[in-house]
This record gives structure tokens, sequence and C-alpha cells, in this order.
């Protein structure tokens, strides 16, 4: 593999690289002249156990904010059922979301076939789910959090390949849960309540109502972020220049103004590895 306008290949410029035998102003007249798209290179977690863990303990508080949410927990009546409610859908949605995802994912989106066990796929799943069900997690009823759930996950792996043919990077997948998960929730409520629900007979008011709150919660948020991020990318703020990325943010921000002689320089003691400095 060459760069347009450059004799030297991918591995052996690699390679100069890793071993600190590259000036800084060879790397930067590379970066400069290499005008081939690039494959997409995927990321993955550094430590499943803190990603599952990490999930679990936001699972586990999700269960409380939603049954806290619900105002039931102090009503001297039957509140508390409310409550209950909420908490046993905050269960059953997430984990039909988490198995659904942790099985099916791969397929949808086409990513981490080579995995044995996808965890990515399970603690995403699982927070879709969650996502998924708060907005009516105390006004339906645990077979429609099942249901809720198992479409969720959908939602959320067809959010990551919309995004990926959009070319909008958002490694963590937060747009793909909370944002189109969040939307799935409000229309959910919106069939499945068990008293207002189209499902149920209420009509498509409360339907038509969470629709309209979703588009003009978008529009609102949208807006106000299009403003602020062209602002900050006309003024040359937004990202780091290609060359900066590649020698990673520690060094620009930590390391001296000017960068001269050779990257190894300024790579001791950062434990750079040939997975985050390949190009």
């Amino acid at each position: 593999m060459k760069s347009e306008g450059s004799t030297e290949t991918y591995e052996k410029l690699t390679n100069k690289y890793l071993n600190g035998d590259i000036e800084i102003e060879h790397l930067h007249a590379y970066i400069r002249s290499y005008g081939t798209t690039l494959q997409d290179r995927g990321f993955s977690a550094s430590s499943p156990n803190n990603v599952v863990l990490g999930t679990v303990i936001l699972w586990v508080g999700w269960m409380f904010f939603n049954g806290g949410s619900s105002l039931g927990l102090t009503d001297p009546n039957d509140g508390w059922t409310k409550a209950s409610l909420a908490m046993v859908n905050t269960i059953v949605a997430p984990s039909t979301a988490g198995l659904t995802s942790f099985f099916c994912r791969k397929y949808i989106t086409g990513e981490n076939h080579e995995y044995r066990l996808d965890f990515d796929a399970i603690a995403n799943g699982i927070l879709a789910g969650a996502v998924s069900i708060t907005a009516g997690c105390a006004d339906v009823e645990p077979w429609c959090a099942f249901i809720i759930g198992i479409i969720g996950a959908f939602v959320y792996s067809s959010a990551v390949v919309l995004l990926k043919k959009l070319e909008i990077d958002d490694p963590v997948e937060a747009t793909q849960v909370h944002g189109f998960c969040g939307i799935w929730g409000c229309i959910a409520i919106g069939l499945f309540h068990s008293e207002k629900g189209l499902f149920f007979g209420g009509g498509g008011k409360l339907l038509g109502a969470n629709a309209l709150g979703c588009l003009v919660i978008a529009v609102w948020t949208s807006g106000i972020s299009s403003i602020y991020f062209l602002t900050v990318r006309h003024f040359g703020h937004l990202r780091l220049s290609k060359s900066d990325e590649l020698l990673g943010g520690d060094i620009h921000y930590f390391a001296p103004i000017k960068f001269e002689g050779k990257v190894s320089t300024y790579t001791k003691g950062l434990a750079l590895t040939r997975l985050n400095t390949t190009f």
C-alpha cells in the first residue's frame, strides 16, 4: 500500500515511526501527501471486564432512578405499585435488549464476526433497552417491556449502521443508544401505554404528542449544536491536525510547542503500541 506522491510503503513508514527512526518533518510531509482513503478501523474496549462492570453498576442505578422517578415510593396508598412496576420493567427491557444485541448485532452491522463473545454488543444492548423503557417504565406491562426491549436492540443496531454510512464518528455509540433509542422509547409509550396507548384503545393523541416532542427536541438541539460546531470549525479549533492526531493528544497538549528531531524523543514513557500508532 502506497500513498499518492510517496514511494514509501505503509508498513515501512509505520515501522520507522515505531522504531523512532523518522523525523517529525518527514512524518508531516508524508501525511500531507497521503490522499488515499483509509479503511475503517474498529475500536475495541481495552478491558471488557470493566465495560461489563460499569454497565451493571449503571443498570442497577437506573432501576432505582426509574423507580424513584415514578414518585410512588412515598405514596401512602398504593403508589408503591408504580415504583415496583418501573423497576421490574427496567430489568425486563434491558435484559431482552442485551440478549438480542448479543446474538444479532454482528449480523446487522457486519462487525465483530471474529469475536466469540461480543461484550460491546451486550453492554450497549442493555443500555439501549434501559433507554427504550425509561419513558414508559411505570405505565406499560412487563410483557410490553419485553417487546420494547427487543425492538430497542434492533433500533440501536440499525443506528450503528446508519451513522457508519453517514461517516459520523461516535466510538462509544452514545448517539445510537441515547438518541435513537430515546426516540423509540417516546414512541413506544404512545403505543404501549396501558391506558392511553394506541394498542390499548387510547387513540393516537399520546403517540402524536410524543412524536411532535421528539421532532421539536431534535430540531432545537441540532440547530444549537450546528451553530456551536460550525463556529468552532470556522476558527479551526474543532479537531487536531492529521499529524497531531497521529502523534496523539498527549504529545499535542503536553509536549513542547515546537517539534524537532525524532518521534521517539516525545514518545518515551507514553506506552505507545503498534495498535495506537498505525495509520
